[in-house]
């Protein structure tokens, strides 16, 4: 008799676990409380990219008067947009639909309970229930924003990354209130739509994540200033006021508080949007009951095959919290392995979570996969970096794409420990940095595969050229 896995998350991890279990004889149910896709299809990456295709477009027209082109725009128009957001994003749900039903794999929508062990209760929309027995369950529930307190979100002045992507009218004055991989994404596509944008971040830096390198921060930080979009580092928002106009007022102080010295400023804003965060998003399960254990911060604990301290249950993706690196591609390779283990008993697969690329869609565009120089020093004495210029290759030349950089972190030995990029497509660069990092390949490895000509990816090539004593261009 085949092994019954009942799913809850139709995301990434979720379906992806449900595709593979059922390709290896499994009975499958998935369930979600809204559609299959998850965040990363309704309300996150798939949304977001349209957008920034748009932003992309507004910037190329101003950019397109140098290669002697006349283009004009004289309007932008949000609503067709939206419509083009929704057209392809139920394209893609109604595709994983048609997939699951090929497959066998049963998708029932609706908010799950576990109300003994066995047994997943499902309330559907139309006021019924659905009971979904299992001999293993996998937990792919995802996760949500979080708020601040002060900043209430009303889902029209204060929102959410969630809810900012579907706003139906472009803020006038925009607050971003955090300057991570979301909040900078959403603040430039804003600003190219016509916000008068403004990121506020508590430390120092943009993009202050420990696998992005300082340098690029700084460099990022630079193409910021030339587009004239405010950032306020080492600044929070210390108090929200409604002006009689609808606006709302806002107070920054320095992040170590309002008593600190620094300087504080109030500054007048239409819409803030609050990035500062995720939490796992559990739907009201009984965890307790089910004897799944969670960290100090909520999020689920598993073993090397995500199995949880729970008997037949495991878990993966955003629910696993920030340690296991929270991208929808993290989710898929956690899912085929949870559901080898899950159908075989085992899994030969492992993820190597020191090779995970991350893509940031901001413009210029920035791509990590490995160390950053910071981490790389800590682990290994001697560690260094190399890098090079994207105003130094004749393809970025011919684009008209001259800032960025490319930065390979190297062992003592030449090892490539990390790949850092920021610069014209970057997130398509990442595959021969991250194939790198993942086989332990070094500079010299690199340096001697020839790279077509004229291409960026020359830049990695001349990277590792300098680092093995030959500079080329550099």
């Amino acid at each position: 008799m085949a092994i019954k896995v009942v799913i809850i998350g139709a995301g990434p991890g979720g379906y992806a676990a449900g595709i593979r279990a059922r390709r290896l004889g499994a009975e499958v149910t998935l369930i979600d409380g809204d559609r299959p896709g998850g965040t990363c299809l309704n309300r996150g990456c798939i949304p977001s990219k349209i957008m920034r295709r748009a932003a992309d477009g507004l910037n190329y027209v101003e950019d397109s008067l140098p290669y002697g082109l006349g283009v004009n725009v004289a309007s932008f128009d949000l609503g067709i947009l939206r419509e083009r957001q929704r057209k392809i994003v139920d394209s893609q749900v109604q595709g994983l639909t048609a997939h699951f039903k090929a497959l066998g794999v049963k998708l029932v929508i609706g908010r799950a309970a576990v109300e003994k062990p066995g047994t997943v209760r499902v309330a559907k929309r139309d006021g019924t229930s659905e009971e979904c027995p299992y001999d293993r369950l996998l937990l792919a529930t995802g996760s949500e924003p979080v708020s601040l307190p002060g900043l209430p979100i009303d889902g029209k002045k204060i929102v959410t990354s969630d809810q900012a992507l579907w706003l139906t009218t472009t803020p006038k004055r925009l607050l971003v209130v955090g300057g991570g991989v979301i909040g900078c994404e959403l603040a430039q596509i804003f600003g190219a739509f016509g916000s008068d944008t403004t990121i506020v971040e508590a430390l120092d830096r943009p993009l202050p994540l420990p696998s992005v390198d300082a340098e690029i921060s700084k460099v990022y930080a630079r193409s910021l200033k030339k587009i004239k979009l405010a950032f306020l580092a080492s600044q929070t928002v210390f108090a929200v006021e409604e002006n009689p106009d609808g606006s709302l007022k806002v107070r920054f102080a320095p992040f170590s508080g309002p008593d600190a010295p620094g300087e504080i400023k109030d500054l007048t804003f239409d819409t803030i949007l609050v990035s500062v965060g995720r939490r796992p998003a559990l739907g009201g399960l009984d965890l307790k009951a089910l004897g799944v254990t969670q960290d100090s911060k909520g999020w689920l604990k598993v073993n090397d095959d995500y199995q949880t301290q729970a008997p037949n249950v495991w878990a993966v993706g955003d629910c696993l919290g920030p340690a296991k690196i929270m991208l929808a591609h993290v989710a898929t390779a956690e899912a085929l392995v949870a559901a080898e283990s899950m159908v075989l008993g085992q899994s030969q697969r492992k993820v190597n979570y020191a090779a995970i690329p991350s893509a940031i869609f901001t413009a210029p565009e920035i791509g990590c996969v490995g160390l950053s120089l910071a981490q790389a020093s800590q682990d290994f004495p001697g560690a260094k970096a190399q890098d090079f210029l994207f105003r130094q290759l004749g393809k970025a030349q011919a684009m008209g794409e001259t800032d960025g950089l490319f930065r390979l972190v190297l062992a003592p030995d030449n090892r490539i420990l990390g790949a850092h990029i920021i610069g014209a497509q970057a997130s398509s660069l990442l595959g021969e940095a991250t194939l790198a990092v993942a086989k332990g390949l070094t500079a010299d490895d690199l340096a001697q595969t020839i790279h077509a000509h004229p291409t960026l990816p020359e830049g990695f090539w001349e990277c590792a050229m300098a680092a093995t004593g030959q500079p080329l261009h550099g």
